[in-house]
């Protein structure tokens, strides 16, 4: 018989109870909870009434719905109460008692008139012996395999184990190029934030439908072959703009005040033997009134803003799209920009158009009082300039927390300057804050969701 469409009533559930237990023998309580979700799926339940086994069903409705692993899982929680009423009908009829049994409730049917269903005897048949814990193993091996190449670029103390939700999951810290291949070959879902996904790659992964990014770029995807292939990319973004805007100030404010140098006139005993209650050694600002300047005014560049106008700074910005020009802020030109600024700070994305865009021209337009910060990208500052400038004095300090080549390179020209109330770097870690990290993971894990329920997010 086929079950009617829809028809999620108290006595079709308690049918189909029925003859699931018929099928499977002493059944766990726990396992009762999975009966309803499979037999209420029209795709599963049409496949068995086709004379489908359940091995492969389940495996036809994977291939046929991405999603249909997590739908199960979701309305396992959802059918628990009318699988609590549907077992209680059960027993006020008699047509199943429960005993305890290797210390667990189980279920055991009786004969009745209850017309068979053969769908549930089925999978009685097919889970018969089996746990819960096991049905939502076997289920994990059906739903998707997950690869994340290089979860190094998270930290340690993310939890990971969310992943766990969307099936098999293999997480590696790094891999390397000549890695990559094998690592994806029978991936469905690959998560990465550095790798080079290139078709010479993924012509390799023939069942990859979704890549993620951990990251807002995506210059490491082959995005013209994944689109011609079917394979979304999703990317996240806005995950650190708190955390870049607070390490934007955490260098300008490291830089204005010298607390380094300071807190070493402390450390070593200087202080102690003085003899005064303070000591002024090299000078520091306040930021009151002074002028910052921001290259680059998407959400990182607002964000920084609003603590410069909080701080009582004069905020003017340059937009390097051109495209941001209707601000609550003075919109300058660039050259007008670094003329005036007491502070330069780099928010904008690197392309053709900022590439090289603050050079030795631009230093010598700056005020020598003038502090750069860049947590943009490195390849927006010509770092050989940066280091005659400062060495020149024709600006006072700069904070990167960007390089040109990351890691920064040994032989890199900033390494001359050994003197952090000048130059402060910090290693690309103006996004990582614990909080920043969270939140991308999360919104990797809704990007995954999103995509299994069809509800895509972020996609590039």
């Amino acid at each position: 018989m086929k079950l009617v469409d829809k028809m999620k009533d108290e006595n079709l559930g308690l049918a189909i109870l029925y003859n699931f237990t018929k099928g499977y023998g002493h059944v766990p309580m726990s396992v009762y909870d999975v009966v309803l979700p499979f037999l209420y799926h029209d795709g599963f339940r049409n496949h068995l009434f086709e004379g489908i086994e359940v091995e492969e069903a389940l495996t036809k409705c994977v291939q046929e719905d991405a999603s249909f692993i997590q739908n199960i899982l979701d309305t396992i929680e959802k059918d628990k109460e009318m699988t609590s009423r549907a077992l209680g009908i059960c027993l006020l009829n008699k047509y199943l008692s429960f005993e305890f049994e290797d210390n667990e409730m189980k279920g055991i049917y009786h004969e009745s008139s209850i017309l068979d269903i053969n769908e549930a005897i089925n999978l009685g048949k097919f889970f018969s012996g089996k746990s819960y814990e096991d049905i939502l193993n076997i289920l994990k091996k059906k739903s998707s395999s997950v690869v994340f190449l290089d979860s190094v670029c998270l930290g340690e103390d993310v939890d990971l184990s969310k992943l766990n939700q969307f099936g098999q999951v293999t997480i590696y810290k790094q891999s390397n190029p000549e890695e990559v291949i094998e690592r994806i070959k029978e991936a469905d879902i690959i998560i990465t934030n550095k790798c080079l996904l290139t078709e010479e790659v993924l012509q390799y992964a023939s069942k990859v439908k979704l890549i993620c990014i951990t990251a807002t770029g995506v210059n490491n995807v082959d995005l013209g072959y994944c689109h011609r292939r079917g394979i979304t990319v999703c990317n996240v973004a806005g995950y650190s703009s708190l955390s870049v805007a607070q390490h934007t100030f955490a260098l300008a404010l490291e830089l204005l005040h010298k607390n380094s140098y300071y807190h070493h006139y402390v450390q070593s005993g200087q202080y102690s033997e003085s003899g005064m209650f303070s000591y002024i050694g090299p000078r520091f600002y306040e930021l009151h009134e002074k002028t910052w300047g921001i290259i680059g005014m998407g959400n990182i560049g607002r964000t920084v803003a609003k603590i410069a106008e909080a701080f009582g700074c004069q905020v003017q910005y340059y937009s390097t799209s051109g495209n941001n020009t209707k601000q609550d802020y003075l919109s300058v030109d660039l050259e007008t920009l670094l003329k005036t600024s007491d502070i330069v700070s780099i928010h904008c994305p690197l392309n053709e158009q900022t590439k090289g865009l603050i050079g030795e021209e631009s230093f010598k337009l700056m005020k020598k009082e003038a502090i750069l910060i860049n947590v943009g990208r490195g390849g927006i500052v010509d770092e050989e300039a940066l280091v005659e400038a400062l060495q020149n004095n024709e600006i006072a300090g700069a904070g990167l927390d960007v390089f040109e080549r990351e890691p920064l390179a040994k032989e890199s020209p900033l390494l001359q300057i050994n003197d952090a109330s000048k130059l402060l770097m910090t290693p690309h870690i103006a996004w990582a804050t614990v909080e920043a990290r969270n939140r991308l993971f999360d919104l990797v894990v809704d990007n995954i969701q999103g995509f299994l329920k069809g509800d895509l997010k972020n996609v590039c």
